[in-house]
C-alpha cells in the first residue's frame, strides 16, 4: 500500500478500492464512497495490498483531467477515476465502441457510444445521466456537453435539466467558420477556435450559462492551446510562445514560452519541450516553473513535469517526479508565505531515474536464418534502448536501437551488413529515458556467436566471401551480404526495406600479395576449420596460406615448378572426398587435377591429367556444386565470351 500524504482532508491517497463498471449501461454508477464492500471486494483489496497498481492506480497511466475531488487517468486497458480523499477508484473498462472524456476542473466523466452519452458525476456518486442526441461531442464543460451539429457546423451546449428533460442550446454570436478546437480550462467558460476560408482563424470565448459568445479574438495561425480565466485570455501564436490578453483593457503581451495562468490568476505555470527557458534562464531537467505576475519571482518545482491538469480551484495536478521522491502525482498550491510548492499526493514507488532491472540476452547466439531477440526489464515504459555488440578478437561492432518497443532483434550482422563472426562478444545496453531527464542506465555483459563454417568463408562467419587483391597488394575478403546490399535501393523508406551499403568494409587478410602471379582458393586444404589460399610467385613456387578466423597465417612452401601453368583454380570437390581440389592449365592447354589430402605439409596428391584443349578457355573457376550432381563443377569461358559448365 502506498503511504498517505496528508495535504488537507481531501488530498490524501491511501489504499485503493477499485470498482469495475460497464460504463455504457444506464444503471446506477455508485461512487466509491457509496460502494458497499462485499466479501469478494474485501478479499480483492486484501489480495492487492502491496501491489503498486492497487496502492496507486495512477501508475503506468496518463493523467487526463482533474477536479476538486479526484482525477481521471487513462491506462492501457481502462480509464480510472481516483478520489483524493481515500485513494479509492472507479474503473471504466475500455471498448472499441466507447470513448471517454473528462471535464477539466470538474469531477465529471462522460462515456460515449455513438450518439449516446452517459454523464457520471464522480463526486456525488449519483445515478448517471444519459443523453442521446445526433451531434458530435467535442468537449465537456462541467456537466454540459459541448457539441457540433455535423449538418450545420453549429455549436450547441447540451445538458439535462433537473426535471429530466434534455436542454439543447445553440451558441449565439459565434464568428465565421467551422468550430475547430475546444478548450475548457474551467467550468462555466469555454474557448473555441474556429477556422474560415476567407477570414482565417478566430478564438471565441463562450459563457456556458448563457450559451453566448462574449469575446472574439483574431488569430494569425492555428493555435494548439487556449485558456480563459476571469481576467485573461491566452493562446499560442507560434510554437513555444504564449499570447496573453487582459480581458478588460485588451492589453496584449507575447511571451517566449508556453504558459498558463494558475494559482488565483497571480502566477504563470511554464513548462517546456526539450528544455525550459524562462527570461534567459535555462532550468536543468524539465521542471514546471511558476512565475509571479506581480513581482516576477520564479519558482522551479519538480525535476520532471510530464502532464499538467488544472484542478478547478486554481491549483494544479502534475504527473512527474523528483530524484529525491521518485515518480508520482503532485499537487501545486500556494503556501502560507505565498510561494508555490509541490506536494506528492500519490507515490508511484518508482525512481525518476532510469533503471535497467535486467537484460535477457542469449549466452550463445545460433543464427539459423531467423532474427534473435533481446529483451529487457526497465522501470520506465517510455524509453529508447541502444545495444552495442563488439567482437572481441576484431573490435568490429554492431549498434542496434529500439524506440518505445520492448525488444531488439539482431539479424546476425555487424556494421556494414557483415555477417557476425564466430567467437566471443561483449555487449553494452544503454537505456535512455524518453523524458530526457536523468542519466541513462547501462548494463554490460558477454555472449558468444556460434554459427559454424561455410565454403569460401575467410572471416569465420559462415558466409561466403569474395577475395579481392588491390593495387597495393592487399588481399581482402568481402562478405557477399555486403556486396548484395550495394544493389539495394536507397529510395526505399519502408520499415522492411533491405539494408543499403555504399562503402563496403572488407576484412584485410594480409599484405604483399602482389608478389604472386596466380592465386586460387581450393578450399580447406589443411584440415582446419577455415578455407585456405594458395599463390604462385614469380619464381614458379606455390605457397599455402592457411585460413585462421579473420586472417591468413604465414605461408608455407608447397613446391616449385608451377610456372608451367597459365591458370589455376580450386574450390570444388571434384572426387567426392569432401575436400576442395585444385585444377591447373599448362601452356600446352592440358588441364591437370590435384586432389587435396587435408595435410598442410603435403596438401596435394600427385597430379592427374584431365585432358587437352583447355587453351580454348581464357578463364576457369570452380564454384562448387551448382548443377546438383554428386560432385563439384567447373565453369570455363572461351575466347568468344561463351561460358561453359563442366
Amino acid at each position: 500500500m502506498s503511504r498517505a500524504r496528508t495535504l488537507s482532508p481531501r488530498f490524501r491517497l491511501a489504499a485503493a478500492v477499485t470498482v469495475a463498471l460497464a460504463a455504457t449501461t444506464a444503471g446506477t454508477l455508485a461512487g466509491p464512497a457509496a460502494a458497499a464492500p462485499t466479501a469478494s471486494t474485501s478479499a480483492a483489496v486484501v489480495a492487492q495490498q502491496g501491489a503498486r497498481d492497487a496502492a496507486f492506480p495512477f501508475l503506468n497511466s496518463a493523467l487526463a483531467t482533474a477536479g476538486p475531488n479526484g482525477f481521471l487517468a487513462v491506462r492501457t486497458d481502462d480509464v480510472v477515476w481516483t478520489r483524493y480523499a481515500d485513494g479509492s477508484s472507479v474503473t471504466f473498462p475500455k471498448s472499441p465502441a466507447v470513448t471517454y472524456r473528462g471535464a477539466a476542473g470538474a469531477d465529471v466523466v462522460v462515456a460515449s457510444e455513438g450518439t449516446r452519452h452517459t454523464i457520471h458525476d464522480m463526486a456525488k456518486g449519483s445515478a448517471p445521466v444519459v443523453i442521446d442526441i445526433p451531434y458530435e461531442l467535442r468537449e465537456v464543460n462541467g456537466s454540459t456537453l459541448v457539441m457540433v451539429d455535423p449538418a450545420t457546423h453549429e455549436l450547441h451546449l447540451v445538458s439535462r435539466a433537473p426535471g429530466g428533460e434534455v436542454v439543447d442550446r445553440k451558441v449565439t454570436g459565434m464568428p465565421d467558420g467551422v468550430p475547430w478546437e475546444f478548450y475548457g480550462s474551467t467550468p462555466g467558460t469555454l474557448a473555441v477556435q474556429t477556422s474560415a476560408a476567407e477570414s482565417g482563424f478566430h478564438l471565441a470565448v463562450v459563457d456556458v450559462a448563457t450559451a453566448a459568445t462574449t469575446e472574439t479574438y483574431d488569430l494569425d495561425r492555428y493555435s494548439g492551446f487556449a485558456q480563459v480565466t476571469p481576467d485573461r485570455v491566452l493562446w499560442a501564436p507560434a510554437t513555444g510562445q504564449t499570447r496573453i490578453v487582459d480581458r478588460k483593457t485588451k492589453r496584449a503581451e507575447t511571451l517566449p514560452y508556453r504558459a498558463q495562468v494558475v494559482l488565483g490568476g497571480d502566477w504563470l505555470a511554464i513548462t517546456g519541450g526539450d528544455k525550459v527557458v524562462v527570461d534567459g534562464v535555462t532550468y536543468p531537467n524539465k521542471p514546471i516553473v511558476l512565475k509571479s505576475l506581480k513581482d516576477g519571482r520564479k519558482v522551479p518545482l519538480l525535476d520532471l513535469a510530464s502532464i499538467v491538469a488544472p484542478v478547478g480551484d486554481g491549483t494544479l495536478l502534475v504527473s512527474g517526479g523528483t530524484f529525491a521522491q521518485g515518480q508520482g502525482l503532485f499537487h501545486i498550491t500556494l503556501g502560507s508565505d505565498g510561494t508555490p510548492s509541490a506536494t506528492m499526493i500519490g507515490d508511484a514507488r518508482n525512481p525518476l531515474e532510469m533503471v535497467l532491472n535486467g537484460v535477457n540476452i542469449p549466452s550463445v547466439f545460433h543464427f539459423d536464418g531467423s532474427d534473435k531477440r533481446v529483451t529487457w526489464d526497465a522501470n520506465q515504459p517510455d524509453l529508447g534502448v541502444a545495444l552495442e555488440l563488439t567482437h572481441v578478437a576484431t573490435g568490429r561492432k554492431v549498434s542496434l536501437w529500439s524506440y518505445y518497443d520492448t525488444y531488439i532483434n539482431w539479424k546476425g550482422y555487424l556494421d556494414q551488413v557483415t555477417g557476425a563472426y564466430n567467437g566471443a562478444y561483449t555487449w553494452k545496453m544503454t537505456a535512455y529515458p524518453a523524458s530526457g531527464v536523468g542519466p541513462a542506465a547501462v548494463k554490460t555483459g558477454t555472449t558468444t556467436v556460434e554459427r559454424g563454417t561455410a565454403p569460401r568463408d575467410f572471416n569465420d562467419n559462415a558466409q561466403a566471401d569474395a577475395l579481392v587483391r588491390d593495387s597495393s597488394g592487399n588481399l581482402s575478403a568481402y562478405d557477399l551480404s555486403q556486396l548484395r546490399a550495394m544493389g539495394n535501393s536507397p529510395d526505399c523508406q519502408d520499415e522492411g526495406c533491405p539494408p543499403v551499403v555504399h562503402d563496403p568494409k572488407p576484412d584485410v587478410l594480409g599484405t604483399g600479395w602482389d608478389s604472386y602471379t596466380l592465386m586460387a582458393s581450393p578450399g580447406n586444404l589443411a584440415g582446419s576449420a577455415a578455407d585456405d589460399v594458395v599463390g604462385r610467385d614469380r619464381d614458379g613456387v606455390l605457397w599455402l596460406h592457411q585460413g585462421d578466423k579473420q586472417k591468413l597465417l604465414p605461408r608455407t612452401k608447397i613446391g616449385g615448378g608451377w610456372n608451367v601453368y597459365t591458370q589455376i583454380t580450386g574450390g570444388s570437390d571434384l572426387n567426392g572426398d569432401g575436400r576442395g581440389d585444385l585444377l591447373a592449365t599448362d601452356k600446352d592447354g592440358v588441364l591437370w587435377f590435384y586432389a587435396s589430402t587435408g595435410d598442410a605439409a603435403a596438401p596435394f596428391k600427385p597430379r592427374q591429367k584431365v585432358g587437352g584443349g583447355w587453351d580454348a578457355y581464357n578463364l576457369l573457376t570452380a564454384p562448387g556444386n551448382i548443377a546438383g550432381a554428386s560432385g563439384g563443377d567447373l565453369l570455363a569461358r572461351d575466347k568468344d565470351g561463351v561460358l561453359w559448365l563442366t
